[in-house]
């Protein structure tokens, strides 16, 4: 249970500076847009793909001093762990647009809209 949750506190570590780093990019260039839940889940999937590799083909016939260490009693904790921080991804992603679409609104849920506007396409919330 230790690991599983060092592996975890890594993950959602990697997790916060792969946000932090699309919010610079973001505030830098706000041309250019990018989707931190897609890279971290891309960087997760290619951290499992590479653990993966690692453990049941590397260390597998690794002998000596590796053999103590037993990778492979760990790798169902550490999979665990990519998959909750990627799942904490997209409910942090999916929290956000709905925050952002919330203030876009500026209404109660349901609320009329009036087009102000034929040639911008503008409404304003009754």
């Amino acid at each position: 249970m230790v690991n599983f949750i060092c592996f975890l506190l890594w993950n959602l570590a990697l997790l916060f500076a792969v946000r932090v780093g699309c919010w610079l990019i973001g505030y830098a260039r706000p041309d250019l847009t990018l989707n931190g839940a897609h890279i971290f889940i891309g960087l997760m999937a290619t951290a499992l793909a590479f653990d993966t590799a690692l453990t049941f083909l590397v260390f597998a016939e690794a002998g000596g001093a590796w053999q103590a260490h037993n990778p492979g009693e760990t790798y169902a904790e550490r999979a665990f762990a990519y998959a909750l921080a990627a799942l904490m991804a997209l409910l942090i992603a999916w929290h956000a647009r709905r925050q952002a679409s919330r203030k876009a609104h500026n209404g109660p849920p349901g609320a009329q809209e009036i087009e102000t506007s034929r040639y911008s396409k503008s409404t304003l919330p009754m």
